[in-house]
């Protein structure tokens, strides 16, 4: 649970305005197109209840013979979500009755697609059950690093090596082995993944695009696998406190301990199996070694125990900048239209407690003596000496003293400046010397120095 309260970490008495002078603005509808799209999603709500309604039967079969699908959520947590939509109270601006309805209707259609979804895992089950059996996941590399800690660059070099296997964007997205050689055998002999890639990138907000520079065909944060097929998503519009709970990567709330140590665990080994039975053997005849990366820090105890043999590696990096990265990243999120973008007050009391929460959770656990292996990497050595880090990697996590031609020595230059979005934590409301107080160990272990005495 949380040990921080928001209010020993932010800064009090300043108005937070909710855009300044050249950030780019994303108004909600105006309240009359708003009551006419609502009018819409009641019936197409409706329409999706009444089409999908014929496959529970079928999906419930389905529960019986193979169990549970984790990729759905539980009815649990719709129900708590129907009940925050009711009862919950966030501070300024606060949520309309407009936005609790169109979320309510959102999860009346989460609701609806849960056979569909249900029944498309099943159907893994049905038709490659055998096959995904006799590839377990094996001696995985895990990199658990918190946000904005340079983590995706860094598993963007890894997941090249050719003797490992890690899952796609898309594929956490859709984790459905049918699904991938589906469209590997008919749309991917038409449409290539250039196309595609400039399709999505041309709908995505740029000061989105200025912050991840995403790959929908490489390997990013798994996490999101939580968030799309989950209602964690819904959250931040929920408030600040929700978002603090439900949007947090270290510690659990116990709302969410089945969440995270129970379906996040099947659908990591899930999709791990699937990815491995996908790639096929490496190039040297031998399985390939799963590699994921994500924030899921709260589900690296349950990991730990499924996969003893596991290489766990993280990406440490000083909190105050990191922080005041992800502040702006999740407000360039492009999120839902129609209730418009997360205030910022909440972002940075949110995020000030569940951030400050995971570096002390992280520390404790990556500095633990025994049980699995741990490799540290420091950011600012990262970015100082790429070569000796990739040495480390592959040494420590990889077993092999030299690095292969591929892996690079030195970081393509990247374009930092003239961010759209771009506050500083004062301005979404942090205090960032108290932030620097609390984190003080913290800091001292991402810097490489002898923790602050007194």
């Amino acid at each position: 649970m949380f040990t921080n309260r928001p209010e020993d970490l932010l800064l009090h008495g300043a108005a937070i305005p909710e855009h300044l002078p050249g950030e780019p603005v994303r108004p909600i509808p105006s309240a009359p197109v708003f009551v006419f799209k609502l009018a819409l999603r009641v019936v197409t709500t409706l329409l999706m209840l009444i089409a999908t309604a014929g496959l529970w039967p079928l999906y419930l079969l389905g529960v019986l013979i193979w169990g549970w699908t984790p990729n759905v959520p539980r009815m649990s947590q719709f129900g708590r979500y129907v009940r925050l939509l009711l009862t919950v109270n966030p501070p300024a601006p606060g949520l309309s009755g407009l936005a609790r309805a169109w979320i309510l209707l959102s999860l009346a259609q989460r609701l609806a697609m849960r056979p569909v979804l249900g029944l498309a895992w099943h159907l893994d089950e049905l038709l490659y059950g055998a096959a995904l059996r006799q590839n377990p996941v094996v001696a995985p590399l895990i990199e658990i690093s918190a946000a904005r800690s340079g983590s995706t660059q860094l598993a963007r070099y890894i997941e090249d090596d050719p003797r490992l296997a890690a899952p796609s964007t898309l594929q956490f997205f859709f984790p459905y082995l049918w699904l991938w050689r589906l469209v590997a055998a008919t749309l991917g002999r038409v449409i290539t993944k250039e196309r595609v890639s400039q399709k999505i990138e041309a709908m995505i907000p740029p000061e989105f695009h200025q912050r991840h520079e995403g790959d929908l065909f490489r390997t990013d944060t798994f996490d999101a696998v939580i968030f799309v097929l989950h209602l964690n998503a819904y959250a931040p519009f929920l408030g600040p406190d929700v978002m603090a709970e439900d949007f947090s990567f270290g510690a659990l709330a116990p709302q969410n301990r089945a969440l995270w140590e129970e379906d996040f665990i099947t659908i990591f080994d899930a999709i791990g199996r699937k990815t491995l039975c996908y790639a096929g053997p490496g190039p040297d005849g031998h399985p390939r070694r799963l590699f994921i990366k994500g924030h899921f820090l709260c589900a690296a105890e349950a990991l730990e125990r499924r996969y003893p043999d596991a290489r766990f590696l993280t990406m440490i990096r000083d909190p105050a900048p990191r922080l005041q990265s992800g502040v702006n990243f999740l407000r360039a999120n492009p999120g839902e239209p129609m209730l418009g973008q997360v205030p910022w007050p909440w972002l940075g009391a949110a995020l000030a407690v569940s951030e400050a929460e995971y570096c002390r959770i992280e520390q404790a656990w990556f500095t633990r003596r025994g049980g699995a292996r741990r490799t540290v990497l420091r950011f600012s050595e990262y970015v100082r000496d790429l070569e000796s880090a990739m040495r480390k990697v592959y040494g420590e996590c990889l077993d092999q003293d030299e690095l292969p031609p591929h892996v690079p020595r030195a970081h393509p230059p990247r374009e930092r400046t003239n961010y759209l979005l771009n506050r500083s934590l004062a301005q979404v409301g942090v205090d960032e010397a108290k932030l620097n107080e609390r984190l003080a160990d913290y800091i001292a272990w991402c810097r490489g120095e002898a923790p602050p005495q007194g």
